[in-house]
């Protein structure tokens, strides 16, 4: 029996990025305006442990320690997505299910609702009681607020990135 070793193969010159400076200080003030917009400058400032003069001297062009970057996701978890986004990546909590996992469950208990509802058996099996719709009432207005919640997300990623 003849035994083959397989080697792999490297290159010598590692890959690097294609994302410039401009482009990254771009989307790290795109994230901050955003949390700034959400909560405010002073508290960004608190949040990230910088004075409201040092925040603003980010958006006239100087660059935050990492670890005041990072500390912005208080503010607004979303305020280091455009940087993830140039390379390719997400920033989403280490606990996290998917959103969509969520949704999925959410889906399928208004599909089972409904067809309570359209059983033949049902009191509803004619039109839907007063009752019945108070009933699935909570349920249909959390599938409203994570529709409204994915759409909001959708618009989100549709605007413009503007560099300030």
């Amino acid at each position: 029996m003849r035994t083959e070793i397989m080697t792999q193969r490297s290159s010598v010159v590692p890959e690097t990025s294609s994302v410039g400076e401009d482009q990254f200080h771009g989307a790290m003030l795109a994230g901050l305006g955003r949390a700034e917009r959400k909560v405010g400058l002073k508290v960004l400032a608190f949040v990230m442990d910088m004075t409201p003069k040092g925040l603003r001297n980010l958006f006239a062009g100087s660059a935050p320690h990492p670890k005041r970057l990072w500390d912005a996701l208080y503010a607004d978890k979303t305020a280091l997505d455009d940087i993830a986004d140039l390379y390719g990546r997400r920033v989403v909590d280490k606990t996290a299910v998917c959103d969509t996992d969520d949704l999925k469950v959410l889906i399928a208990r208004v599909n089972l609702k409904l067809q309570e509802y359209a059983h033949p058996d049902s009191p509803a099996a004619e039109s839907t009681a007063h009752c019945e719709y108070l009933d699935g009432e909570a349920l249909m207005r959390s599938l409203h607020h994570e529709t409204g919640r994915w759409l909001e997300r959708c618009s989100e990623i549709r605007k413009p990135r503007a560099v300030a």
